[in-house]
């Protein structure tokens, strides 16, 4: 690959984890704040805080935690990287620069979307209206994501938006598993149950896909399994995997039968993760350790593909 493709392999590998990354992070502040409803000020969104290791940073800049403030903070914080309007800003910076491979609908609706977060203010999110604007994100990156399906065209630069996309799904799925779960640790017969397993599967658009395999009834395990392992389910852990894997070798025959060493061990090593786990007997800190490794592990495919493929300087020489 031309040290000019691997320019742009990056660009669309980016676009595909920045819209992505938008709507779990709406996804995960949606489910927050039905969870924080009846809960004390602030002791649910540090929790989110405390997800993606933001605690002294938040603090630093915002103070105390409340649920406006971070909200604030992961909705339309310019400086914040994590934050919403933030990688709608970066998929659009990354779109422009491959402008030209991207089909006419999908550069509008990005650039569309990027306008109107521009013109959202602290006060169209505050709590009465946060619920409807989270909302008003997820079928904003839907419609995105229905658009590039109906219009990429299917080549190498696909391959990079997919493996992108998926990479990000996947590491946003553990993470909201991973928030949620300890609250179904509690008995079936406890109505608050049936609340809490049902925001969780609903953040992942997973209730009505978990309810045809599960009809009747549910279990903590059961809906941990159902997220990581079950392939049917475009947020499933598994599933995602088995995408970028896809992806990966559609790269390789398009590279007549080059392929990274580095990064084939690293997907392998992951499959095995995922597929060794903690099995069926795992309690909440089991679960957490296993979705820690499978994050770091998700984060060093997405280094090992980096190197392999965006490395200019290499590809240069």
């Amino acid at each position: 690959m031309s040290s000019l493709l691997a320019r742009f392999a990056e660009n669309i590998f980016w676009i595909g984890r920045y819209v992505e990354r938008a709507e779990s992070m709406a996804r995960l502040l949606h489910t927050t704040e039905t969870y924080a409803r009846n809960a004390p000020e602030g002791s649910e969104w540090q929790r989110v805080l405390d997800l993606y290791k933001d605690g002294t940073r938040f603090v630093d800049a915002r103070g105390e935690v409340t649920a406006q403030s971070v909200a604030n903070f992961y909705f339309l914080d310019r400086e914040n990287p994590s934050s919403i309007i933030c990688s709608i800003r970066y998929a659009r910076e990354n779109a422009r620069s491959v402008r030209h491979l991207l089909s006419t609908e999908m550069w509008t609706q990005l650039n569309i979307f990027h306008a109107e977060m521009g013109e959202l203010k602290s006060r169209d999110i505050q709590s009465p209206k946060l619920s409807e604007a989270l909302k008003s994100i997820i079928i904003k990156c839907q419609a995105f994501e229905g658009i590039a399906e109906g219009t990429f065209l299917r080549s190498e630069p696909w391959c990079f938006y997919e493996m992108g996309k998926y990479i990000e799904r996947g590491d946003q799925t553990t993470r909201t598993l991973d928030m949620g779960f300890d609250r179904l640790q509690v008995s079936e017969a406890d109505p608050v149950a049936s609340v809490h397993w049902n925001v969780l599967l609903r953040s992942l658009a997973g209730y009505h896909a978990y309810r045809s395999c599960h009809p009747a009834g549910s279990s903590p395990t059961d809906i941990a399994t159902f997220l990581l392992h079950n392939t049917e389910f475009p947020r499933s852990v598994a599933r995602c995997i088995g995408r970028v894997s896809e992806r990966l070798g559609d790269v390789e025959r398009i590279h007549q039968g080059y392929s990274s060493e580095a990064v084939e061990k690293t997907r392998r090593t992951l499959e095995f993760s995922l597929g060794t786990g903690p099995g069926g007997n795992f309690t909440s800190n089991s679960l957490h350790k296993f979705l820690d490794q499978l994050q770091t592990e998700l984060g060093s495919l997405s280094n090992g593909i980096a190197n392999a493929y965006f490395n200019y300087e290499e590809q240069a020489s």
